[in-house]
C-alpha cells in the first residue's frame, strides 16, 4: 500500500517539476530559441516517416520526428518539427538544412516541437542502424488487403501508424480503438508472454530465461521505439523478473508502482504524457477493477463474457478522465468496438512481428506473413467504419475544466461503488453520479434541440464550424457557394450535408493555405461543382498542387480570380476586390487572399480570407468609395480577416462598419486568436461578434422582417 502511495506522490511531484523547475535547468541557449519563438536556420536529421496528427482544435498536420545537428549549441536536442507539407522524399534517414520556428514540448523525450517555415537544402545520405534496417525493410515488403489494414499491421507491430488513413484514424478515435493504431503496453505483454512460453519449452536454467527475457525487452523496446506504454510494461515486467531472480514473487500493484517511481525518477516529463497514463491507468483498472466487474457481470452472462466486458469496462473506467482530455465525447459503442477488435490483435501482433524480423532476410515470406495479418486487421477496420458510421456513435461531454472535473469524479465515484463495502461511502458515490447524469443528460438534451432546430433552418449564410479554418456557405435561389472549405474532410463534409447541400455552383479557395484548402476533397466529393474560383497568387506549396489537381481530376472548370470580376448567384452579385491579374501585390499568401464583395436585396457580405494589414489597406485605398457608400442601407456581414488575429487594419473596418462580424476560429487554438486586439475595435464600432469557437456552426436568415442569427452551439 504504501509503494502504491508513494507512486501517486511521485506523480505530483514530477509534474511539478516539469513545468516548474526543469524549464530553468534547460541550457541557456536552447532556452533562449524556445522562448523567443523566432525563425531560427537549423540542420536536422529525421528520425521518422511523416505523420498526420490532430491538434486540440481538430485541425491536422505532418509531422516527423528530427534531432538537431547544427548549430552546435542546440545540437543533440530532439524534437518534433510540424508542417502542413513536407517536400517530397522527406523520411527517416534525411538530413534537412531548414528555417524553423521552436516552441516548448511537455512530451517524453521530446525537447521542443517546431515548425517548418522553409527548406534550404536535402540531404539524403545518412546512416541508419540495424534495427532500421528491420523497419525499414518491413514497410518496404508490407502487404495488405486494403493500405489501412496493412497499416494497421505496421501500427501494431512497430507502432508505425503512418500507413493508416486519417479517416480510419478518425473512426478508430470515435469508437475508442486508438490504442490498436500503435504499439502498446498490451502488445508488449503479448510478446513478452509468446517469449515466456518459448523459453519455458527449452531445456535451459531458469536464471537463463530471465536472462534472456531481459535481452529480448532491450531488443523490442529499440525496434518499436521507447513509446512510453511500452516503457510502462517493459520496466513493469523488468521488476518482476528481478523478483524471480531473487526468488520473491512480486505484487502486480506493486509492481507498477515500482515502474511509475522509476520511470518518473529517469525521465520526469512522463508525467506529462498521455500515451504513459493511459497505460499505467488502464493496467490499475485491469488489476483493481476487473475482479468485482467480473463477479457482477456473471451474474447475466457467460463466465467467458462478462471476463471479457470486464477488462473493457475496467480499463474505460479509469481512463476516463484522461480521454476526455484528449476528445470530450463519449464513445457509445467502445465496449462493442473492443469486444470485437481485441481477440484480434494477438495475431496480427505476433504475425506482424514475424513479418518484421524476416523482412531483411526473406521480403517475401515477410510479404505473405503480413498479408496473413492484415486479415483480421480489415476486420477491425470493418469493427471501426461500422460502429464510427452509427447513429449516436458518440455523445457530447462537458467542455473545459468542468467537464474534467466531472470525469474525474464519476471515475472515482464508480471505483467507490465497485471496490468498498462501506454502505454510506457507497451512497454518496451513487448520489453524485445519480446528479451528474442528469446534467449529462440535460445539457446533451439542449445540444440535440438546438443542432436539430439549427441545421433544418432556410439559411442565407452558413460560417460552418471546421475548427481553426475557413468554411462559408451562401445560398441563394437555389444556387450555393462554398468560399474556402477548412482544414479537415470531415468536418466540411458534415456541415454541407446537414445543410442538404447536393451541388456546389461556385467554390471558391481563397488561397492554398491547408486551414483555407484541406478539406477540398471532402466538400466535392459526392457532390456536383459548377466552377472553381483560385487565387491568382503563384503558390508552389505542395498544397496548391493537391487541391488544383484534385480539381482537375474531378474535370471543374477553374478560373483565377483578378480585381473587378464578377458574377451572380442566385440573387447576389458578387465582385472580387483583391488581388489584381496574378498578385504581383502580394508579399505572401495571405496577402494574395481572393477577398469578395456578395450582394443582394438586403445583405452586403464581405469575405476577407486571411488578408492582412496591409492587404487590408491596399484593399481600402483602392475600394474607398465603394466601402464608405453605405452599400445602399443594406446590413453589412463581414467574415473577420485571419480568424480574428492582430493582423488587422481598423480604420478598414471602420470604413463600413459591419454589423455583424463572423469569427471563423478554432477551440483553443494555440494562435491566441481572436485576439483582445480585434475584439476590441469591433466592439467599438458597434459590431455584433459571432465566433465559431465559443458558438459552433453560425446562421444568417433574411426574413422580411430583416435578419435573423442562429447558432448551432458547441457540439
Amino acid at each position: 500500500m504504501r509503494l502504491r502511495v508513494l507512486a501517486c506522490v511521485a506523480w505530483v511531484l514530477a509534474i511539478v517539476y516539469t513545468l516548474l523547475v526543469a524549464p530553468s535547468l534547460q541550457n541557456p541557449d536552447f532556452k533562449r530559441e524556445v522562448d523567443s519563438h523566432g525563425a531560427s536556420t537549423v540542420t536536422l536529421e529525421v528520425k521518422s516517416e511523416p505523420v498526420e496528427v490532430r491538434g486540440f482544435n481538430h485541425s491536422t498536420r505532418l509531422q516527423v520526428a528530427v534531432e538537431v545537428l547544427e548549430p552546435k549549441r542546440l545540437s543533440g536536442r530532439s524534437g518534433l518539427l510540424n508542417s502542413s507539407s513536407f517536400p517530397r522524399g522527406i523520411g527517416s534517414g534525411v538530413r534537412l538544412r531548414a528555417v524553423i520556428t521552436f516552441g516548448s514540448s511537455h512530451r517524453f523525450g521530446v525537447d521542443f516541437k517546431a515548425s517548418l517555415k522553409h527548406v534550404i537544402e536535402i540531404q539524403n545520405s545518412t546512416s541508419v542502424d540495424g534495427f532500421g534496417v528491420i523497419r525499414a525493410s518491413f514497410l518496404k515488403s508490407l502487404r495488405g488487403l486494403s493500405s489501412d489494414s496493412a497499416g494497421l499491421v505496421a501500427g501494431l507491430a512497430i507502432g508505425d501508424d503512418s500507413k493508416i488513413s486519417s479517416a480510419t484514424t478518425a473512426d478508430f478515435k470515435k469508437v475508442s480503438l486508438t490504442h490498436l493504431t500503435a504499439v502498446s503496453g498490451a502488445n508488449c505483454a503479448i510478446v513478452l508472454s509468446a517469449l515466456a512460453l518459448l523459453f519455458g519449452l527449452l531445456p535451459i536454467p531458469r536464471k537463463l530465461r530471465i536472462f534472456l527475457s531481459f535481452v529480448a525487452i532491450a531488443c523490442y523496446l529499440e525496434l518499436v521505439g521507447p513509446q512510453p506504454s511500452v516503457l510502462r510494461a517493459s520496466v513493469m515486467v523488468g521488476f518482476v523478473l528481478l523478483g524471480q531472480l531473487f526468488g520473491r514473487k512480486l505484487n502486480p500493484l506493486d509492481a507498477i508502482s515500482l515502474s511509475v517511481i522509476a520511470l518518473f525518477c529517469y525521465e520526469p516529463w512522463l508525467s506529462l504524457d498521455y500515451g504513459f497514463a493511459l497505460s499505467a491507468l488502464a493496467t490499475v483498472g485491469l488489476l483493481v477493477l476487473t475482479p468485482p466487474l467480473s463477479q457482477r457481470l456473471e451474474k447475466r452472462l457467460p463466465a467467458w463474457l462478462s471476463l471479457m466486458v470486464a477488462v473493457t469496462l475496467a480499463a474505460q473506467i479509469m481512463c476516463f478522465p484522461v480521454l476526455l482530455m484528449l476528445q470530450p465525447q463519449l464513445p457509445v459503442y467502445s465496449v462493442i468496438a473492443n469486444l470485437l477488435a481485441e481477440p484480434m490483435v494477438l495475431p496480427i501482433t505476433i504475425i506482424g512481428l514475424m513479418a518484421c524480423l524476416l523482412a531483411p532476410v526473406v521480403p517475401i515470406v515477410s510479404g505473405s506473413l503480413s498479408f496473413l495479418a492484415s486479415i483480421p486487421a480489415s476486420f477491425v477496420i470493418f469493427v471501426a467504419h461500422s460502429l464510427a458510421q452509427a447513429p449516436m456513435s458518440s455523445i457530447n461531454w462537458f467542455s473545459g475544466s468542468l467537464g474534467l472535473v466531472l470525469g474525474i469524479s464519476v471515475t472515482i465515484c464508480l471505483v467507490a461503488l465497485l471496490v468498498n463495502s462501506r454502505r454510506a461511502i457507497k451512497s454518496v458515490a451513487g448520489f453524485v453520479l445519480l446528479i451528474i447524469s442528469v446534467l449529462f443528460l440535460a445539457q446533451n438534451s439542449a445540444v440535440a434541440i438546438s443542432d436539430t432546430h439549427f441545421y433544418s433552418g432556410n439559411f442565407t449564410i452558413v460560417n460552418c464550424d471546421v475548427g481553426q479554418g475557413d468554411a462559408l456557405v451562401i445560398r441563394s435561389s437555389g444556387k450555393v457557394a462554398v468560399v474556402d472549405v477548412g482544414r479537415e474532410d470531415p468536418a466540411i463534409d458534415e456541415c454541407l450535408t446537414k445543410l442538404g447541400v447536393s451541388r456546389i455552383d461556385l467554390l471558391v479557395l481563397t488561397h492554398f493555405d491547408m486551414d483555407h484548402i484541406g478539406g477540398v476533397q471532402g466538400a466535392i466529393t459526392g457532390r456536383e461543382v459548377g466552377l472553381a474560383l483560385l487565387t491568382s497568387f503563384s503558390d508552389t506549396r505542395p498544397g496548391a498542387d493537391f487541391a488544383q489537381l484534385l480539381l482537375k481530376a474531378r474535370g471543374i472548370p477553374m478560373f483565377k480570380a483578378e480585381r473587378g470580376m464578377k458574377g451572380k448567384l442566385g440573387a447576389f452579385d458578387w465582385l472580387v476586390l483583391s488581388p489584381h491579374r496574378g498578385a504581383p501585390e502580394a508579399q505572401d499568401s495571405n496577402d494574395g487572399s481572393v477577398t469578395m464583395l456578395w450582394e443582394d436585396q438586403q445583405i452586403a457580405l464581405l469575405t476577407l480570407a486571411d488578408l492582412g494589414e496591409r492587404g487590408q489597406l491596399r484593399v481600402g485605398q483602392e475600394q474607398g468609395d465603394l466601402l464608405s457608400s453605405g452599400f445602399g442601407g443594406r446590413a453589412v456581414i463581414v467574415k473577420v480577416a485571419h480568424h480574428g488575429s492582430a493582423d488587422q487594419a481598423a480604420e478598414f473596418y471602420e470604413a463600413f462598419k459591419p454589423q455583424i462580424a463572423l469569427i471563423s476560429v478554432g477551440l483553443h487554438n494555440s494562435y491566441g486568436h481572436p485576439t483582445d486586439r480585434t475584439l476590441n475595435f469591433l466592439n467599438e464600432i458597434g459590431s455584433q461578434i459571432l465566433r465559431t469557437d465559443l458558438q459552433g456552426a453560425i446562421g444568417v436568415t433574411e426574413t422580411s422582417a430583416g435578419l435573423e442569427l442562429s447558432v448551432a452551439g458547441r457540439s
